[in-house]
């Protein structure tokens, strides 16, 4: 059996949402050291990586591994009215097969939700090394990537010594937006050499949306026609990740 309680159920909801924008199924594995799900989105463009050390719960008991799938979409029906303050303690019941959920602020309510057959397949980490590595205002890159979408369904990512450059173009105009090493949006900026390659923007819309609303900070990762990595730090041990495939032109 396993109990976790967090301190910062919104905080819960937020992440949800990320992990929703590319699966309707989620598999968590709930560790002692904490609490993990990798899956990738139907189409095998997308994946999302997430992880919460065990720090960063009020409270976690997990005496062995579990692994738990749920439908998202019912969970965050449930979660719907969290509001500001709330806790959420999570536990499991095996004789039911659901997983039980206790919401407490305002007033205590409790929910239930069934079990689904969890994934069997594991997905490895991506072993991929890159070239470029620009940490940047979360909020900023979510702005840059929605200007893009109003011309383009496609954004070029193109780093070198002095800037990372998103570019769309279409019939409809041309959109170019700069993020200058020495800008205040930028915090780190290490890049090798001249690198682009070509994403779709509908994937990384729905990724740099929910990400800004978990992070403050990005790092955005890439290669030459190599997959996008975009890494969102969470507080206070945590990270949510995504990774797109490239457009091969």
């Amino acid at each position: 059996m396993f109990r976790i309680v967090l301190s910062d159920a919104r905080a819960w909801r937020k992440l949800l949402e990320a992990i929703s924008t590319l699966v309707e199924e989620a598999t968590f594995d709930i560790k002692p050291e904490g609490l993990y799900l990798r899956a990738m989105d139907p189409s095998h463009v997308a994946m999302v990586d997430f992880e919460y050390e065990r720090d960063t719960f009020q409270e976690f008991e997990c005496p062995e591994p579990y692994k738990i799938c749920v439908g998202l979409g019912e969970m965050l029906k449930l979660l719907r009215r969290v509001g500001s303050g709330e806790t959420l303690e999570m536990s499991l019941d095996t004789a039911a097969n659901r997983l039980t959920m206790k919401l407490t602020g305002r007033y205590t309510r409790r929910f239930a939700i069934p079990l689904l057959q969890p994934s069997t397949s594991e997905l490895p980490t991506p072993k991929l090394t890159f070239d470029a590595r620009v940490k940047l205002d979360a909020d900023h890159l979510r702005d840059a990537i929605l200007e893009v979408s109003n011309v383009s369904d496609q954004v070029r990512f193109t780093a070198g010594q002095d800037k990372l450059s998103l570019v769309g173009e279409s019939e409809t105009g041309r959109v170019e937006i700069d993020f200058e090493r020495d800008n205040p949006s930028v915090y780190d900026f290490n890049v090798q050499g001249e690198v682009k390659a070509l994403y779709g923007v509908g994937f990384l819309e729905d990724m740099v949306k929910a990400g800004s609303e978990s992070s403050k900070l990005v790092s955005v990762e890439f290669s030459t026609d190599k997959p996008v990595k975009l890494e969102y730090e969470l507080t206070p041990k945590g990270r949510l990740t995504y990774y797109l495939a490239p457009r091969i032109e």
